[in-house]
């Protein structure tokens, strides 16, 4: 982001504070995204390879998935745009996922036998074979999705997924997540959602969309500057950062009502809100007396507790998933850098270490291994990732300025604001970066927080 470029290399104390009033005056924070984390619960799978990747590369095992277009009557043209519009959105789910190869090398139905399908599938290196039909019944139209497992044929998935116009997205999301579980035993993210801050109205609301970007709507209303959305464990909540009356104040939004409910403290500058993973806690920056230092407050109500108490400035809290670390931004060497401290604030240690570079916007994956964080390069910032325990970064992103890193809930992908086509707009990637993909446009997108897992809503 430009005006990150004018700030000098070597930041002082209340420099750094005054950049952080400018920054979200002018642009916003960084979204604190918390995500659950994946089942543990991993099923039998038959030998078959499972999903890979390793941080210092892009070395990944991937299970070849075989998809056959959906049968359905030819004549009934409802059921062909049902059927066509079911495959193509779960084709480009299971793509996106990270963990598949998907193989489909006929537009047409195929009406061969079982046995021979499979077999012939087996033969090329499938590890799995999706097949569904939509259908009519009595009481509506339905799909009957079937995911069988290569190369002993077993039967993992027999299902019916009530179908229309209006669910195909919502129905192939749902039949992806269940795929995904059934050969891993891990949470898909097809379901999930991302938060984030837009500019679309001319004012920055907070909206959200479905993981592919399709159904966006808004969730708030405020008419000001709202910034950073933090997502509850559950789902059902984003608290964010809003600028009212001349105050930056922490507010509690309902994603589906949109009724908010305020966090109040005695400062007027409290930001970069993190929902604890338990989702009984809020963590946030707050400008006590000149200086912005950590603090948490219970959701429920009750008294602040600081965390940190130094005279540095330390913002973009980001909770490990155990909730027993903290990672956060903080200008103790001069510089901001990434710094990790127990959740009571002892311990603290820096993680980040190249000279005379601002690294900052700390985000833990959701197995608590790794953190994303932002770098300031010669022409902008860019995405790395690197241990919690140290060691060298890995950089993800190039060209533009690449900022607010936000993991998906299981962790194989990351979302991020980037200027790299003109307009700030949200982008996802997979976590070793590649398959970037664009979700917005028009500019004015920043700051994407990526939902824990909803089996409820489903998408959209």
């Amino acid at each position: 982001m430009q005006r990150l470029k004018r700030i000098s290399n070597l930041f002082k104390r209340i420099g750094f504070i005054l950049f952080l009033s400018v920054v979200w005056l002018s642009h916003g924070d960084e979204a604190s995204a918390q995500s659950a984390p994946a089942a543990s619960v991993r099923p039998d799978t038959g030998g078959a390879p499972v999903l890979y990747l390793g941080v210092k590369g892009s070395r990944r095992t991937i299970l070849p998935l075989a998809l056959t277009p959906f049968a359905r009557d030819p004549s009934d043209a409802v059921l062909n745009q049902i059927a066509e519009a079911t495959f193509a959105v779960l084709s480009e789910d299971l793509r996106n996922s990270a963990r598949f190869e998907v193989l489909v090398d006929s537009a047409r139905t195929d009406t061969t036998g079982r046995g021979v399908l499979l077999d012939r599938w087996s033969a090329v290196g499938a590890r799995g074979l999706v097949r569904g039909e939509v259908r009519r019944k009595p009481d509506g139209l339905e799909l009957f999705a079937t995911l069988y497992r290569l190369p002993d044929g077993k039967l993992l998935i027999a299902k019916v997924y009530r179908v229309d116009r209006e669910r195909t997205r919502m129905v192939a999301h749902r039949l992806s997540d269940d795929i995904v579980y059934s050969l891993t035993g891990q949470e898909g993210v097809a379901s999930s959602r991302i938060a984030f801050v837009s500019a679309a109205k001319g004012r920055k609301e907070i909206y959200v969309m479905g993981y592919d970007g399709h159904g966006l709507r808004p969730v708030t209303d405020d008419r000001t500057i709202d910034r950073s959305p933090s997502w509850s464990p559950d789902g059902k909540q984003i608290a964010y950062s809003s600028l009212r009356q001349v105050r930056w104040e922490i507010f509690i939004a309902d994603v589906l009502s949109g009724v908010t409910n305020p966090i109040r403290t005695s400062s007027t500058f409290n930001i970069s809100p993190a929902w604890s993973p338990d989702g009984s806690q809020i963590l946030f920056s707050i400008n006590d007396e000149s200086n912005i230092d950590l603090y948490t407050i219970p959701v429920s109500g009750g008294r602040l507790r600081r965390v940190t108490d130094h005279p540095e400035t330390d913002t973009e809290p980001s909770w490990s998933p155990n909730g027993q670390k903290i990672a956060f931004t903080s200008d103790q060497a001069g510089i901001p850098q990434v710094y990790i401290m127990g959740s009571d604030g002892s311990s603290i240690r820096r993680l980040t270490w190249e000279p005379d570079a601002y690294e900052g916007s700390p985000r833990w994956s959701p197995d608590g291994r790794r953190i994303a964080f932002v770098r300031r390069g010669f022409d902008g910032f860019d995405v790395y990732v690197m241990e919690a325990e140290g060691g060298t970064p890995f950089r993800l992103t190039a060209g533009g300025s690449n900022e607010n890193p936000s993991w998906s809930p299981d962790g194989l992908q990351i979302a991020f604001c980037s200027n790299r086509d003109g307009g700030d707009d949200i982008y996802v990637m997979n976590w070793d970066g590649t398959n970037l993909r664009r979700l917005t446009s028009g500019g004015g997108n920043t700051s994407p927080a990526w939902s824990p897992v909803s089996r409820e809503e489903g998408g959209d």
